[in-house]
């Protein structure tokens, strides 16, 4: 019948299948298997405990290692050492400093991998073409583990409230975090089936739940950063350059400016409980964040290393993703990276206002941002995927010329 709309029958899923097979490389099979391997690392890491504890160690230098494969197959470092490709140099500058720097302060190489793997993340996001089945592919992946995670690991990890298998905060953390990425997927589902933004809402108001039921501040954050900027900022809000600057500049420096004012405030005694939440505001960030900045100011250039003792915390943790990189690896590296940072903004910034499914992931990415004024989910290995997954999503269908002016 002419206008008749396509439907799901085994003659469309054929066609499809052949699309995909006809715009499928070499190179997109070997980046779809990695991903894949990323993938299958990461669920095993929340969903098994065990799995976790033999690993945990070795995360970082796991996903450096198929981060590599990806370079290998998505990059040329001679041309781009020929052409002075500004971003694969600092790329490179930034992973020789952090070495450098690792030797003077007799630092533990595990924190290489860390800063070498999230800046490995934000500059391959804009060389790998992202292609949409693979988006899809990948969507379809995140849904179908939230699902398992929600009725299948989530009954018998968190069946009694006094002995969980699982950190609660980092449970919230790891829902909210990936519920994002599938929140970038079903915003792209609502371009075509609006049924979608059912799903949306009914995901949002489990979301809420499970962050006050597990009483997690930084999933809490995160889930209220996302719902500000996706739903209530105005579509044409993102397309002036200003707005969009300002979000990035505060979604980075703004996370030291935090720290800053944090700490004053935490000094003039005032303090609160609040509500739903069983921590008061001011709970021991400000001594932690205050002991670090006096150890840093005594090496500003290099960092202090991760072979540190701290007394304000009973472990060594920054609690801030922003001012991690900064205190640990110092001022230049801090500086190559907020540079990759922007780089990646500025890429990315043009299509946010007319494309729902890159406002989305934009959204996502930048409340995850938020979300790390209190902690590292930004930079800790584990999410390197969700970050990757986000930023490939921004950059998919954007042309790979660096000088994108973003939006106007």
């Amino acid at each position: 019948m002419e206008g008749k709309k396509p439907g799901f029958g085994t003659a469309s899923v054929r066609a499809c299948f052949e699309k995909i097979k006809a715009d499928m490389t070499v190179r997109d099979i070997i980046n779809t298997c990695v991903l894949f391997a990323m993938f299958v690392f990461y669920s095993l890491t929340f969903f098994v405990p065990k799995f976790y504890g033999y690993t945990e160690k070795y995360v970082g230098v796991f996903v450096f290692l198929l981060l590599a494969v990806i370079a290998a197959v998505n990059t040329d470092p001679v041309r781009k050492l020929r052409s002075k490709d500004v971003d694969f140099i600092v790329l490179l500058l930034l992973a020789a400093i952090t070495v450098i720097n690792i030797i003077i302060t007799d630092s533990g190489y595990g924190c290489f991998f860390v800063m070498a793997d999230f800046a490995l993340v934000w500059y391959l996001s804009g060389e790998m073409k992202f292609k949409e089945w693979q988006f899809r592919l990948f969507g379809i992946l995140y849904i179908a583990m939230i699902l398992y995670w929600f009725f299948g690991v989530y009954t018998w990890m968190f069946a009694d409230y006094t002995s969980f298998a699982m950190n609660t905060n980092t449970a919230a953390t790891f829902t909210l975090f990936s519920m994002l990425c599938v929140f970038t997927y079903l915003a792209d589902i609502y371009k075509r089936h609006r049924i979608a933004g059912l799903f949306i809402t009914m995901a949002l108001v489990k979301c809420f739940q499970i962050s006050l039921y597990h009483r997690s501040r930084g999933a809490f954050i995160m889930l209220l950063a996302f719902f500000v900027l996706y739903f209530l900022v105005p579509k044409k809000m993102w397309s002036r350059k200003w707005f969009y600057h300002c979000v990035c500049i505060l979604a980075t420096f703004g996370s030291l400016a935090f720290v800053a004012l944090y700490v004053w405030l935490g000094t003039t005694g005032i303090n609160f409980r609040m509500p739903f939440f069983y921590k008061n505001i001011f709970s021991g960030r400000e001594a932690i964040w205050l002991e670090f900045w006096q150890l840093f100011s005594a090496r500003p250039l290099t960092g202090i290393g991760t072979n540190v003792t701290i007394t304000s915390f009973f472990e060594f943790n920054v609690h801030n993703a922003m001012y991690n990189i900064l205190v640990i690896h110092g001022v230049i590296v801090f500086a190559l990276m907020i540079f990759l940072m922007m780089r990646g903004w500025k890429r990315v910034g043009g299509g946010i206002a007319t494309d729902g499914t890159k406002r989305c992931a934009v959204a996502a990415l930048f409340a995850v941002c938020f979300e790390s004024f209190t902690d590292v989910d930004l930079i800790w290995v584990n999410y390197s995927l969700n970050v990757f997954f986000l930023l490939l999503a921004l950059n998919m269908n954007t042309s790979p010329d660096r000088s994108s002016s973003g939006p106007e």
